[in-house]
Parts: structure tokens; sequence; C-alpha cells
């Protein structure tokens, strides 16, 4: 009882810090912000800060880890209250509550079952929310109203060691999460509108880290006419080769190409081929930590 309530009160404190700014200078639709990256765009820091913040509003909502979205002057939280999943939407500058949707949730059993409260982070983006409960259940909401969309379980009671801990992704009309548990998984990406399966990919289960979208590509289809000293003179109205300007940023857009190239051919092909190969050999050895009796079928099991 004692971490339980602990976990009500870090939750409630969140949404009240974030109400204390008075200041909705950019939307926070996700896990660590608009970009994944932590980062607040065109913040200006006050000359000087408050000794102390003043309190608008405070409210329970349950207990959790799960970060509050802002999106439009509404605050959308998922926490648990009791045996349920609660996602709450909230208005942001008063904390009336504007509506709720809630299901029951998988209990959690083993090691983390004192920490029962979802870990993974809302987001919200083109009129939808969607979350990832502690259960690996994944749920696309209405954001104005609080509709149910679609939810899915493709894995159900298979999660990993200690529970599910990745927020999901929205891209390009889809909604994207790591499902299932070690062993028995997949990335998983669903249309946003419909809760069609768009794509998978079920080489491995998930561990506790969230997805982010790697645009390696088109930053170096950008730095190519750098690199070839390609520019357009905006004084002459012309396209120029090899100007001066050019020469100056050739070599460092050369090195950022083939940095970028090389760091995503070992992220994507290299370190993913050596790690199934790695546990495929393990399982063909007998040495892995898979199949019955695993901390994955303990998991699903309980």
């Amino acid at each position: 009882m004692r971490s339980t309530n602990r976990l009500i009160g870090v939750v409630a404190g969140s949404v009240v810090a974030i109400v204390a700014s008075g200041v909705w200078a950019q939307d926070w639709p996700q896990w660590r912000g608009p970009n994944r990256d932590g980062k607040v765009a065109n913040f200006t820091a006050p000359q000087s800060w408050p000794a102390a913040l003043t309190q608008k509003w405070r409210t329970s909502v349950g207990s959790g880890d799960a970060t509050p979205a802002l999106v439009g002057g509404r605050l959308y939280v998922f926490a648990r209250q009791g045996d349920d999943e609660v996602v709450l939407c909230l208005d942001a500058e008063d904390g009336k509550e504007l509506w709720r949707e809630k299901y029951a949730a998988q209990a959690v059993t083993g090691a983390a079952a004192s920490h029962p409260g979802p870990r993974s982070s809302p987001a919200v983006a083109e009129g939808k929310v969607v979350t990832l409960g502690v259960g690996g259940v994944l749920s696309c909401l209405d954001a104005a109203r609080g509709q149910l969309v679609w939810r899915k379980d493709p894995f159900p009671r298979v999660v990993p060691m200690f529970f599910t801990a990745a927020s999901p992704l929205i891209v390009d009309g889809m909604a994207v999460a790591h499902l299932g548990g070690q062993g028995r998984g997949a990335i998983i990406a669903y249309d946003l509108t419909t809760g069609d399966e768009k794509w998978r990919w079920d080489g491995e289960g998930p561990e506790y880290a969230s997805p982010v979208l790697l645009t390696a590509g088109t930053t170096i289809l950008g730095l190519i006419p750098m690199a070839t000293g390609v520019s357009y003179d905006f004084h002459t109205m012309h396209w120029a080769t090899r100007s001066e300007s050019s020469q100056w940023w050739a070599s460092m857009a050369i090195a950022v190409i083939f940095g970028l190239a090389f760091a995503t051919l070992l992220t994507l092909v290299v370190v993913p081929t050596l790690y199934v190969t790695l546990m495929r050999a393990r399982r063909w050895l007998g040495l892995g930590s898979e199949g019955p009796g695993s901390a994955a079928d303990e998991v699903a099991a309980g």
C-alpha cells in the first residue's frame, strides 16, 4: 500500500508541475516531447525564475509512471485505478475531467507486483490517443470524446519480465508499438483509424525501450547537394557549382553523410543480424533462456 500511495502522488504531482507553468508554448504530445528527444523548441528562459511555483489545481489520477501528454490545452493521463487502467482527459487550465475510458487490466505479478501502474506514456496525434497498458494491451481512443476506436492484444498475457514499459509511436497514420515478451513478440504497425494491421517485424520480443523514428535517409539526401558543391545563388538567381561558399561546407557534409550511412547500416543491418544469429545459435546449442520454463512463460502463466 505504501508503494501505491507513493505512485499516486508522483502522477498527481506531474500534472500540477505542468499546469503550474501557466504557459502553453508548445504541445507535448508523446513520450519525451514532439520529436521524442526531450527538447522544447523556441524556448526563451525568463530573466529571473520565481522562488516558488504557484499551484493552480490538484487532482488524484491513479498510480503509474506514464508521462501526461499535453495537446491543445488538454492533458491526457494514463494511470491505474484499482483493477482498471484508465485514460483521463483533463482541462489543463482548471483540472476538470472532460472524459474517461477504462478497461480491466492484467494483474501484475512476480517482482513487479508492488508496481502495478502503467509505465508507457500515451501518444496523441491526428485526433487520436494511443496507450499501451502494463499487460501489453494497445488502445486507440478518440481524443475529443474518449470513445474507443479499437483495442488490440496480439500476445495475450505475454509480457517482459517486469511487464510492458515501451511507449507507442504515431507516424504516417499508423500506431506503432513493440508488443509481446521474450521469445514471442513483434513490432506491429496498426492503421490509426481502422486498427487494421499494416506490417509487423517479429524478429524479437520487446524489452523496455521505446521506438523512435530514424530520419537518416532524408538527412543524407538533403546534404548531397552541399557535398557535391551544388548551390543556388539567390543574387543572380541561378544554380552554381563549386562556389566559394559551398567549398567551406563540402568536407563537413561528406563526413556527415558517410557517418550517418555507416551508423544506419550498423544499427539497422549489422547489429540486428548479429543479435538474431547469436540468439538462434544459443537456442540451437541449448544455451538460450527461451522456451518452456523461461521467465516469459512464468510471467504469462501468472
